[in-house]
């Protein structure tokens, strides 16, 4: 069982890098919902943790600069250093090689569920910020459609497994026992969005790595734990995060 991101990721980094290559703007609303709660500002110092192939750039439409951080050496292969957005490889993310009190803002999206310690995260994260930073942290809820997914169909049709720790009651007081007031805390739903049904299948296929699993069970899953709507112009396929906004 591969139990660790770093672990997960650099056995199906390469699979996930392709699904958002193939369907870029899949998850746009997740990636417009997370930027808007982390409120960017022209000229903002920006630390994305974990930020997978950095994504996370690709949405943004303020000029900041961008310190995308990762533990899977597969995803930083993925990743293109530019003036405004550094990729930054390190062994663990509470140990980020960035000097404390020099960010204005801090993300995380989707990927603290396969860290081992969530809490140390947000250590780091208040750390790295200036005074009245703010940090957003969007992952799965505990208890939710997506977690289930996830945690069950996901993890009996993956050869590696997955087993998720998910954002739950306990988040808010983690983030304030390192020194966070938590401004916001709200489950968000919305939707991946998808021309086809078919493209659906393969982009959940590519994403989770789900490689025992036919076409047919794929969607047999993804309409019992999370329901999807399609038509002649589209498919929307129901999603949700927890997301938190923290403040230093």
């Amino acid at each position: 069982m591969f139990e660790t991101y770093t672990d997960i990721f650099n056995l199906r980094g390469m699979q996930y890098h392709q699904a958002i290559v193939e369907y870029p703007d899949a998850r746009r609303e997740e990636f417009e919902h997370t930027i808007q709660a982390a409120q960017l500002e022209d000229g903002h110092v920006v630390c994305d943790v974990p930020s997978g192939g950095c994504y996370l750039k690709q949405f943004i439409r303020k000029s900041v600069k961008l310190f995308s951080v990762e533990t899977s050496s597969a995803f930083v292969k993925q990743s293109q250093a530019q003036e405004n957005n550094i990729p930054l490889l390190c062994e663990d993310v509470s140990h980020i090689p960035l000097i404390s009190g020099t960010i204005d803002r801090a993300i995380s999206l989707a990927g603290s569920h396969h860290l081992p310690s969530k809490p140390a995260l947000y250590q780091e994260v208040h750390r790295l910020l200036k005074p009245n930073g703010i940090f957003c942290l969007a992952d799965v809820r505990e208890g939710s459609g997506v977690a289930e997914f996830l945690n069950i169909f996901v993890d009996h049709h993956n050869s590696a497994g997955h087993k998720g720790e998910f954002l739950n009651s306990a988040t808010q007081a983690e983030l304030e026992a390192v020194g966070f007031h938590v401004t916001y805390a709200e489950p968000i739903r919305y939707y991946w969005r998808f021309s086809q049904i078919d493209d659906m299948i393969r982009y959940c296929k590519l994403l989770f790595g789900i490689d025992q699993a036919t076409d047919a069970q794929i969607l047999d899953g993804i309409g019992y734990y999370l329901g999807f709507s399609a038509n002649s112009q589209e498919c929307l396929m129901n999603w949700e995060l927890y997301f938190f906004q923290g403040m230093k």
